[in-house]
């Protein structure tokens, strides 16, 4: 078990950019109301997908440095094995994965430019 939903935005090297934005900050509002009117779907402020696009366009600097987005759990996992994953459960929670065809959801990462 493990931190689902979050973000965790890393750069090139693999080190994080900023401090890690948990499910409970719930910041990204607006930015979930707004891919939820974009995709016809709920989509929560404690959703990865809602806190990359609240990181793009609150802190476009660091937006401009990230080449992965994590969630807590998963860093973690890089931490102790090296290894950039995760699974279809965790996923399911980020806003862009689609669990019944258990693929990324190519509209939703459109909508958030990632």
């Amino acid at each position: 078990s493990g931190q689902q939903h979050g973000l965790v935005a890393l750069d090139a090297d693999r080190r994080p950019l900023r401090p890690a934005k948990l499910w409970c900050d719930v910041e990204s509002h607006a930015e979930a109301e707004e891919l939820s009117r974009a995709l016809g779907q709920t989509m929560g402020a404690s959703f990865t997908a809602t806190k990359v696009l609240w990181l793009k366009r609150h802190e476009p600097e660091i937006f401009a440095k990230v080449r992965h987005v994590l969630m807590p759990k998963d860093y973690f996992n890089l931490w102790l094995t090296g290894e950039l994953a995760t699974e279809a459960s965790d996923a399911s929670g980020s806003g862009y994965f689609d669990p019944v065809r258990r693929e990324w959801d190519e509209k939703a990462l459109e909508n958030v430019d990632a």
